[in-house]
């Protein structure tokens, strides 16, 4: 009886252990199917991921030098993970502009590589000149750089009066007319194309200047009305391009004299804008009390046609003696 029960035992351990050798066999043999079909099965193409954001910007095909117009050749674009802080993503936005510095080729070109933003828009015969503001001179902080405005100087003067006595007078006029604003306060015309600035959450200062695109006849009347009165800005439509009228009005004299050996040519180039700016203008000239300028020639004088005197029937003729210029 206990052979019996060992032999059966044995049996089934030598049992189990063939069943373990096959069910192992089995197993490895579909592990090696597997990997066979897996390297006869064609490889399925890889997809593809999103492409991410990319910018494009310009930077220098080659080395422009400062001081030289960028031309459309001298550029070309890149692309870039961002765009860096005044960066351009246009090449025909560059096209015209003027380099502060050397820019070495490969750099790229932002707005502080580039000349003044403010004097590249000036036109030829504008200066930019910065004049005072406040609330109520400068239209309630509403002006906006591109405007265009008028500007007004109120003066106060002495007026003499009997006895010795003077009494305070104040004037105002029209100095300048249809002027445009190239910034006011903290704020410049936009540079469009360039990448935005970084805003910060500090609020805008109020403005204290305008920054005005003023032609050179206009400059010495409002440099000397911003010091000795008060300039007011009037913001004006800018589809209104009436301006006032030079003709109608004796011009203020200057403050240099013309010299007296000039000749008719020379006495023609005291009334451009660049001489007349050059002699200058005194502050009784801005309000009309000092005396009329020279022309810019003076005609020849003839002598008068002769007179003819009749006394009765007998008639003579008498030449009037020239002038005598003391």
């Amino acid at each position: 009886m206990h052979n019996v029960s060992r032999i059966a035992a044995i049996l089934l351990v030598v049992l189990a252990t063939v069943l373990a050798m096959v069910a192992f066999t089995l197993g490895r043999r579909h592990q090696e199917a597997d990997a066979m079909k897996a390297v006869a099965a064609p490889t399925a193409p890889a997809v593809p991921a999103p492409p991410a954001n990319v910018a494009r910007v310009v930077v220098a095909a080659q080395m422009l030098p400062g001081g030289e117009v960028i031309r459309a050749t001298s550029l070309r674009e890149i692309p870039a993970p961002s765009m860096p802080e005044g960066s351009f993503a246009q090449p025909e936005l560059l096209v015209g502009e003027v380099p502060r510095v050397n820019i070495p080729e490969g750099t790229v070109i932002t707005a502080s590589l580039l000349s003044n933003p403010i004097a590249m828009q000036l036109r030829p015969g504008e200066r930019a000149l910065a004049v005072p503001v406040d609330e109520i001179s400068g239209v309630g902080y509403r002006v906006q750089p591109g405007d265009y405005v008028d500007v007004v100087l109120t003066l106060k003067t002495a007026e003499p009066m009997p006895n010795n006595l003077a009494k305070d007078q104040s004037q105002t006029r029209l100095i300048a007319s249809r002027l445009r604003v190239l910034a006011y306060g903290a704020r410049d015309l936009p540079h469009v194309g360039a990448a935005p600035a970084v805003k910060t959450d500090q609020a805008e200062p109020p403005a204290r200047m305008a920054v005005l695109a003023v032609p050179l006849a206009d400059i010495d009347p409002l440099v000397l009305g911003a010091h000795s009165g008060r300039l007011s800005l009037a913001l004006r439509h800018p589809g209104d391009d009436g301006m006032p009228s030079d003709m109608l009005f004796p011009m203020p004299a200057t403050v240099l004299s013309p010299r007296n050996d000039l000749n008719a040519e020379q006495r023609g180039w005291l009334a451009l804008p660049e001489n007349r700016a050059y002699a200058g203008v005194a502050e009784p000239g801005l309000i009309g009390r000092s005396k009329t300028s020279a022309p810019p020639w003076t005609p020849r004088r003839t002598a008068p046609p002769g007179l003819e005197i009749i006394r009765g029937t007998t008639a003579s003729s008498m030449r009037a003696q020239p002038p005598v210029t003391p």
